[in-house]
């Protein structure tokens, strides 16, 4: 049996989409590690699944890392879905729409015509708290969908930072289990005016990614918490894409951020189950 799948990125960090309301995709951490291998299968850094039981229902989106463990959201990834569900009719014809993520309702909306430019609601689920892990390093620890951690690191020093190997090391710190998380290492611009550079170690993934929407989002969280950062902040990513945050408040008190950024599709085909 084939299945038809589209391949999409969201600031170079990409992902294969279907439309899985039949329920006929196979969902085992083997199957989705082996069409996402770069070398044997489709490649990608995760799977997306999106179903609608009806019109008028959020859209369900259930994500898999390139390991095959599910993950409760992803930041690009929901913005790649709501192209995608714009442009395969799932939305009717209408640019804005809801999604339901890990037991969360998030709001989308495409931003242009061709519904390559989209902007989605992401949910601080757990507080931001600064944790000084040794003498000299404070890392940033709360969640946006997903556990993250921020760390600031020198400009000079993040464009030679062995990624990996910090990321997977902070990633495995005892102060995260049992869960562990996503690492996120950024730097301070001099000038106000210029982007918040952002590099992440994505969790799952195991390794850098050249974007993570819920990493720009929890970027920008601590920014302003901490930093005093405005409310709309531009982040530059690894693959060279700039994600626009801006911070949502409920009450005066932090609700999460809204994400902007591009949602590009690749190419479609089938594959064999």
């Amino acid at each position: 049996m084939n299945f038809s799948f589209t391949k999409m990125h969201g600031a170079g960090n990409d992902f294969i989409f279907a439309d899985d309301s039949a329920r006929l995709w196979n969902t085992d951490a083997e199957s989705i590690r082996k069409i996402c291998d770069r070398h044997r299968g489709i490649g990608a850094d995760g799977l997306i699944l999106l179903r609608r039981e009806k019109d008028g229902d959020p859209i369900r989106m259930n994500y898999y890392n390139r390991d095959g463990s599910p993950a409760s959201l992803c930041g690009n990834g929901l913005r790649c879905a709501a192209s995608f569900a714009f442009r395969n009719g799932l939305t009717g014809g209408k640019k804005q729409m809801s999604f339901l993520s890990g037991g969360n309702l998030l709001q989308a909306e495409i931003m242009d015509e061709n519904g390559e430019t989209a902007r989605v609601e992401i949910v601080c689920t757990e507080p931001f708290r600064a944790y000084e892990l040794s003498p000299g390093e404070t890392v940033y620890k709360g969640g946006a969908g997903v556990p993250h951690a921020v760390k600031i690191v020198p400009e000079w020093k993040l464009e030679h930072l062995d990624v990996d190997g910090e990321g997977r090391r902070l990633r495995l710190h005892e102060r995260f289990q049992p869960e562990g998380a996503n690492v996120n290492f950024i730097s301070l611009p001099v000038d106000p005016g210029m982007p918040v550079l952002i590099r992440t170690y994505e969790r799952g993934v195991e390794a850098e990614t050249l974007a993570c929407g819920t990493g720009c989002a929890s970027a920008g969280m601590v920014l302003h918490s901490f930093f005093g950062f405005p409310e709309k902040v531009s982040l530059l990513c690894r693959g060279g894409d700039r994600i626009g945050i801006e911070i949502s408040k409920e009450q005066g008190n932090l609700k999460g951020v809204f994400l902007t950024g591009p949602a590009k599709t690749v190419f479609t085909g089938e594959i064999q189950s």
